[in-house]
């Protein structure tokens, strides 16, 4: 394999969800640092611009929409004038796109047929699950001869959504510095996710907390789910509940200020996990058993965490995450999590 000349404008391809744009995010910081002369393009679905858009390693946005054809794809990308892609996701498409566009350097996994139109692969074992997503997506830039690699996820925060945030929860009666944890109890992608009852059991040991607020949040399409868990601390007096849900949309700068201004944040594997690694707020994590779902894998990143999974699984079905008779996140008792949450919040308040 040829070694990669120094690049001069380099497509950086990250067409998946959201969450795995977000954890992309240290590629682009270190090409950054290796390369500072080059330009620097990223190539996402629309769902995933947000993640990109302004941030200081990137120089443009490309977005892809699902309709646009194979050729007029390659016409698209031979038009940027680009001498180097690199393919974070093995699609289809994507590489023979770049394949017809005849971008001189193409970088990417190997895999299946897909080697065939890349001039430099890389072999990545994902299903392995023996790292977290972040290194696997390094692992694609030694090609390159980069050996140093960013060590935390970078998401620069305006000013403007710092003061959104700041308005929002004073009129919610928190005035700025009063300490607050967040909830997200929402499950997306299947994955596997602690019972409403529980987390409403334990919003009920944080409400006692004396000095701080809780915030609930919810992604579009689960309000049910933050009503469900909420619905029983609403029959507590005023002065026992010191609860906000938030259910409002908003744009990934809020979310993240949000995020910062936190003590920690209480949520399954997804999104605002992230978002809240990269912004250095402290997360307590609730894994399934299940393979797919290791923390190894999906775990925070560059942050302090605790990542909690069942330990005591009823049987081996539980133990793989897909039992029929039982619920395997029931082995992740309410105390366990209070006691994982406590050890960041017990920083500010008395716990």
């Amino acid at each position: 394999m040829k070694p990669i000349p120094s690049p001069r404008h380099i497509l950086v391809a990250c067409t998946d969800k959201p969450a795995n744009v977000l954890l992309a995010l240290p590629v682009f910081q270190t090409l950054r640092s290796s390369f500072p002369q080059a330009r620097i393009t990223a190539l996402v679905d629309p769902s995933g611009l947000p993640m990109v858009q302004g941030h200081p390693t990137v120089d443009a946005v490309e977005g892809i929409a699902k309709e646009e054809g194979l050729f007029k794809l390659a016409g698209r990308l031979r038009g940027l004038g680009v001498d180097t892609f690199l393919h974070l996701y093995p699609k289809p498409r994507m590489v023979l796109a770049a394949w017809l566009a005849k971008i001189p350097v193409r970088v990417g996994m190997q895999y299946k047929w897909l080697g065939f139109f890349q001039t430099h692969t890389v072999s990545i074992r994902r299903a392995v699950s023996d790292r977290n997503e972040v290194e696997y997506n390094f692992e694609l830039l030694k090609p390159f001869g980069i050996t140093r690699f960013a060590q935390k996820i970078e998401f620069p925060l305006r000013e403007a959504d710092k003061a959104a945030m700041r308005a929002w929860l004073g009129k919610k009666g928190m005035g700025e510095g009063t300490p607050y944890m967040l909830v997200h109890p929402g499950s997306k992608g299947g994955v596997l996710a602690w019972k409403a009852e529980k987390y409403a059991q334990l919003l009920g040991y944080l409400c006692q907390i004396k000095g701080m607020r809780v915030v609930v949040t919810a992604a579009p399409g689960e309000a049910s789910m933050a009503s469900e868990v909420t619905a029983p601390l609403f029959q507590l007096p005023p002065e026992r509940k010191p609860l906000i849900v938030m259910t409002e949309k908003l744009d990934l700068g809020q979310l993240a200020a949000l995020c910062q201004g936190a003590l920690c944040l209480l949520s399954g594997p997804q999104g605002p996990l992230y978002l809240a690694a990269a912004v250095g707020t402290p997360t307590v994590t609730l894994f399934s058993p299940a393979p797919e779902a290791t923390p190894v894998r999906w775990g925070a990143w560059g942050n302090e965490h605790t990542e909690l999974v069942p330990q005591n699984p009823r049987c081996p079905a539980c133990q793989a995450g897909y039992c029929k008779k039982h619920d395997p996140m029931e082995a992740l008792s309410v105390l366990e999590v209070f006691e994982a949450v406590k050890r960041y919040i017990s920083r500010a308040v008395s716990a």
